[in-house]
């Protein structure tokens, strides 16, 4: 009885690990990845005021919602279908 719930454990553990090394590869191979802003895009933000850097920084948090619920509900898929019932 305890053996499927230590392996499901373990699973989601490995999962983590998987994430997590993941991610920090990615940080760690592309550090020049935040410089490759346009030039043109900075200064028009840099010019706008606070209104205009309150807009843009609200814009970039509301396109992030749908980027991020569709990212998790691929692996929530992935998820179910992988998990033993």
């Amino acid at each position: 009885m305890c053996v499927p719930l230590l392996w499901k454990q373990s699973a989601i553990l490995r999962w983590l690990i998987l994430a997590a090394a993941c991610g920090i590869l990615v940080v760690m191979l592309c550090p020049h990845a935040a410089a490759q802003g346009c030039a043109m895009c900075y200064q028009s933000a840099a010019a706008s005021g606070e209104q205009g850097r309150a807009a843009l920084r609200h814009g970039i948090l509301i396109l992030l919602v749908p980027a991020a619920s569709l990212f998790l509900g691929i692996f929530a898929l992935i998820y179910r279908r992988n998990s033993p019932r």
